[in-house]
């Protein structure tokens, strides 16, 4: 038989590679986990991990039967969820990304006023690179993520704000600089996974130049550092740079920005992930989507 206590632990062995710190995450004994996968191997007739004594790793079959468990799961907890709204009260868990690097001021304002009116729900919030987010939205992993955007999504968008680029280092300082001026000039950029030399290097190609990137890094705080030491310009988006800098504009004097916003699944949905999904929108300085 499969039910929820079952696939709680696939999920968990599977996430964690351990049976140990799965147990540990559920709060039952080692015993109890090895249990449940074994029947849910059973019930399935595949060997869902492939076990050493030091690693744990998903089979094709694990591998294949970890985004529909994950899938499951929330739709389990839709249900729950929506019984509750009936009564007044919610509860769950709600799973949410943020793009490393971002510095966002009302982000901790909403989620703390969330907590508060909604004590009930567990807010689970991870950083990575704005594809490993993505990919984590459309496995189920995450239920919502805050990401820099630089093409089309399957995914649920909501555009919360488009930060431009801004080089800091330019003497004499210009309110802003065509994106040709910057070319056989040291740059420090954050990573791809932050946006910005994904939006940098487009404004380049369509201005038909090549630029030098010196270093690329994953914190704003290790490019302010490189840049103090004199490594290059420092390319990052304006809301990282309190002391101000000239905009970046591509060839036809238009800004380059990074597009910063929501992603969540478009078929997997629950009353409180829709509900935090209003309150960011409404909090963090919405624009109108695109057409």
């Amino acid at each position: 038989m499969m039910d929820t206590l079952k696939l709680e632990a696939f999920v968990a062995v599977a996430e964690e590679e351990s049976f140990g710190a799965a147990a540990a995450r559920l709060r039952v004994a080692q015993s109890t986990v090895s249990s449940r996968i074994k029947e849910l191997e059973s019930f399935l007739g595949q060997r869902l991990f492939t076990r050493t004594s030091r690693q744990v790793r998903l089979s094709p079959a694990g591998e294949a039967a970890l985004p529909k468990a994950r899938a499951a799961l929330v739709a389990l907890d839709g249900v729950r969820q929506a019984v509750d709204d009936v009564t007044g009260i919610r509860r769950g868990r709600v799973r949410l990304g943020l793009v490393a690097g971002a510095d966002i001021l009302e982000l901790g304002e909403v989620l703390a006023a969330f907590a508060a009116e909604f004590p009930g729900v567990e807010l689970v919030i991870t950083s990575a690179s704005s594809a490993d987010l993505e990919q984590e939205v459309s496995d189920g992993a995450l239920d919502i993520a805050i990401v820099v955007r630089t093409g089309r999504t399957p995914l649920r968008w909501k555009e919360l704000m488009r930060d431009p680029l801004t080089v800091v280092g330019l003497s004499p300082a210009a309110a802003s600089v065509p994106v040709t001026d910057l070319r056989a000039r040291p740059l420090v950029v954050l990573d791809a996974g932050a946006g910005s030399r994904d939006a940098l290097e487009s404004a380049a190609r369509r201005a038909g130049v090549r630029l030098e990137i010196a270093v690329q890094v994953s914190t704003p705080a290790m490019a302010w550092d490189l840049h103090s030491r004199g490594m290059g310009l420092l390319v990052v988006p304006r809301s990282l740079t309190p002391d101000g800098g000239s905009v970046v504009v591509d060839s036809e004097g238009a800004e380059t920005s990074v597009r910063v916003g929501l992603i969540s699944h478009p078929d997997v949905r629950t009353p409180v992930t829709e509900l935090l999904l209003e309150r960011l929108a409404a909090r963090m300085s919405p624009v109108a989507p695109d057409a």
